[in-house]
């Protein structure tokens, strides 16, 4: 239901982006007065979707023109996907103990934020485009259901990483323009934690189970690592 309302209202923010490319402004509302250039303001809102380590949704708002002259950007963004949980059996074993009773299902999510610094660049026919680097903040939370088992738990991290990217926008009116971006962002190795044991990368493990290592734990769960991110949507200029 979360994901539908999401989705809607991207929907939404569509057809009103739609409707305004429909009744254009008059010329004085472009920069130099060319519908070719779109408007100069101090502050865009952007909602994408596309996948991000599984299908999502990211919304986020640019700083522009700190001063004449001045270059950059900063936009801040936050971001939603239904993501991979990684291998319940495996899992179970690492986190709780031994037993397979029951049938294993799950479901995992991955809350972002990040903050990019943008540059504006001119590649071949794309007129506006950005390339982008920033600090990255994960939260991933895996959870496991064992049917039949009477087990149910979560396996969460809280992860940093780097990421940079490429994006570009095509006015569609003074105000509105689509929006495509390819990027990527690499996360740093960080604890797992789940049920009552907790598993670090420096290996002051706790309530570790047999001889199992932040390693296997690694590759039982599918936390954020390297992650690729294809997206588009829109933006609207304030």
């Amino acid at each position: 239901m979360k994901r539908i309302n999401l989705l809607s209202a991207l929907a939404l923010l569509l057809v009103a982006g739609s409707l305004m490319a429909a009744n254009p402004k008059s010329k004085s509302d472009y920069s130099n007065g060319s519908a070719s250039s779109p408007t100069i303001r101090a502050f865009t809102g952007q909602v994408l979707t596309g996948y991000y380590a599984g299908v999502g949704l990211h919304c986020s708002g640019t700083l522009n023109h700190f001063a004449v002259g001045f270059p950059f950007s900063v936009r801040f963004g936050l971001g939603y996907a239904r993501v991979a949980t990684g291998d319940a059996v495996a899992a179970r074993r690492i986190f709780i103990d031994n037993n397979t009773n029951g049938s294993p299902r799950g479901w995992a999510k991955l809350w972002d934020t990040r903050l990019d610094v943008l540059y504006p660049v001119k590649i071949a026919s794309l007129q506006y485009s950005n390339v982008y680097g920033g600090v990255r903040h994960a939260y991933y939370n895996s959870h496991f259901e064992y049917i039949g088992g009477n087990e149910t738990f979560d396996v969460t991290t809280n992860a940093w990483g780097l990421g940079g990217g490429l994006e570009s926008s095509f006015p569609v009116s003074p105000r509105v323009s689509m929006l495509f971006t390819v990027g990527a962002d690499y996360y740093f190795r960080s604890e797992l934690s789940g049920h009552d044991t907790y598993y670090r990368p420096n290996g002051d493990d706790l309530h570790a189970k047999e001889d199992y290592t932040y390693d296997d734990a690694d590759a039982a769960i599918a936390q954020p690592d390297v992650e690729v991110r294809l997206m588009f949507g829109v933006s609207y200029k304030f």
